[in-house]
């Protein structure tokens, strides 16, 4: 009886676990509503500007890397974010385009705040899109991660 009691208090501790744990489902917060998304392979990995509140699980939004136009073409994927790393101001990304096997580098700035805008009514993409630099190559990327003091590395 002590068994079973330990074994379903195990099981709901793991569930409950499971369920408050944004990333078990493949949703890493990058902070300011923007989310890293898993999907069933590499290749859906995007960054999301997330709708609704950021405490909630974030499992879709407005495209930012790559944009919607970019992540799939023919039905195949074309781009999909490699790795990001984020602090209160700044998001670094490192994006890989299948077709050219090519690596490009975007630099996101956090401080906007659209959260009060009503998205349907106003173009949020555009906002949005107005703080993403990129895509760059390696060596402009290193020049403006210096130029803006960006303490970030996708190395840790």
């Amino acid at each position: 009886m002590l068994k079973r009691m330990y074994l379903v208090i195990g099981v709901f501790t793991f569930i409950i676990s499971a369920i408050s744990c944004r990333e078990f489902f493949g949703d890493h917060p990058l902070g300011n509503n923007f989310s890293l998304l898993d999907g069933d392979k590499k290749e859906d990995r995007i960054i999301v500007y997330c709708a609704g509140n950021e405490e909630n699980e974030c499992n879709g939004g407005i495209f930012v890397i790559p944009r919607y136009r970019d992540h799939m073409l023919n039905g195949k994927y074309a781009e999909y974010v490699e790795t990001a790393k984020s602090n209160n101001d700044w998001i670094i990304a490192k994006s890989f385009q299948m077709n050219y096997r090519q690596e490009k580098y975007w630099i996101i700035n956090k401080n906007f705040n659209i959260k009060n805008l009503d998205c349907d009514k106003t173009n949020c993409d555009s906002i949005i899109q107005s703080h993403v630099i990129g895509p760059l190559n390696i060596n402009e990327f290193q020049e403006k991660i210096k130029k803006f003091r960006i303490d970030l590395s996708f190395v840790n």
